[in-house]
């Protein structure tokens, strides 16, 4: 076997509900594996194998071979992780939330890219994970589930292997709806919780502004106002769309723009009291793509929010 090869063995038992199913229907319609990767699985020869009785069963086994209640199907998942460290490592600490062998959850900073662009080739969060790994003697290729912007703080997930990457994609919708940020926002709010419904596109003449506008694409935001202050507000808000600078975009629409926000709001660099958009990534909620257990966590106010509502 290839010395940079990591593999996944994934386990299930025929239950009697079953009753006699292939093992190929598992792999695609319990498991969630693509044909492709139940092609590759085929490759290896203890790729695809059977527990019966206890005992590993002795003869080859054909994936269209019907299993019967109680049989264990094991399947290993072979990755080629030759191009680990494609990523630059670099070695900084990260704010782990939490880790397990399918994927990583990460409290990211304000004002740090997620992935590594022509400006900051070294220096993003995806660096910074692999350089991690490289320290913990892990090999895996860097795979962001979601994106923050480079002013937003909190929690970013990644996936450690091809299978969870897929099976958490497939969440990203749930996600984006369980997850919840934190913001400050100028001015005081008349309404303490509503919902902004307005098409958002990239402004003609710039590669990165975003406006909203008729031909836009839909995007939708709720927010709540947690604590009104004097000339702004702690508001916590989710999302029914994951357009870019979909938060800032639409506060700013209705009148209060975040904080810190020098694209969309109204003071310039030095002016502002917090040198980013007031934005923070709290909560998410999702489901462990392989064991299906139900996982939720929060990353608290960094400190340059936390000065503003103290």
């Amino acid at each position: 076997m290839h010395t940079e090869c990591s593999v996944r063995e994934i386990e299930y038992v025929v239950m009697p509900k079953d009753g006699e199913i292939t093992a190929r229907h598992i792999m695609a319609h319990t498991l969630g594996l693509s044909s492709r990767e139940i092609t590759r699985c085929k490759q290896f020869e203890d790729g695809v194998r059977v527990l019966r009785n206890g005992a590993l069963r002795p003869e080859a086994l054909m994936i269209r071979d019907s299993l019967t209640p109680g049989d264990k199907l094991i399947v290993r998942i072979y990755e080629d992780n030759e191009r680990a460290f494609d990523v630059i490592p670099w070695d900084r600490p990260i704010d782990i939330v939490y880790e397990d062998e399918d994927l990583i959850l990460i409290n990211k900073p304000g004002d740090m890219v997620v992935h590594p662009s022509y400006a900051h080739y070294t220096d993003s969060l995806s660096n910074a994970l692999s350089g991690y790994y490289l320290r913990t003697g892990q090999r895996h290729m860097i795979r962001a589930i979601g994106r923050l912007d480079r002013e937003t703080s909190g929690l970013v997930m990644f996936a450690k292997n091809r299978y969870s990457a897929s099976l958490l994609s497939d969440q990203k919708g749930l996600m984006s709806r369980r997850k919840e940020y934190l913001a400050i926002a100028e001015g005081i709010f008349e309404d303490l919780s509503g919902t902004v419904n307005a098409p958002i596109e990239r402004r003609d003449d710039s590669k990165m502004v975003r406006e909203v506008r008729p031909d836009g694409k839909e995007a939708i935001t709720h927010y709540e106002v947690v604590k009104q202050y004097e000339k702004y507000a702690l508001i916590r808000l989710w999302l029914d769309t994951g357009r870019t600078h979909q938060i800032r975009v639409h506060m700013s629409y209705i009148g209060h723009p975040l904080i810190g926000d020098t694209l969309y709001g109204n003071c310039s660099e030095e002016e502002c009291t917090i040198k980013r958009a007031a934005l923070h990534a709290a909560k998410l909620e999702f489901r462990q793509p392989v064991t299906g257990r139900d996982l939720k966590f929060e990353a608290p106010l960094p400190e340059d929010m936390r000065i503003l509502v103290q």
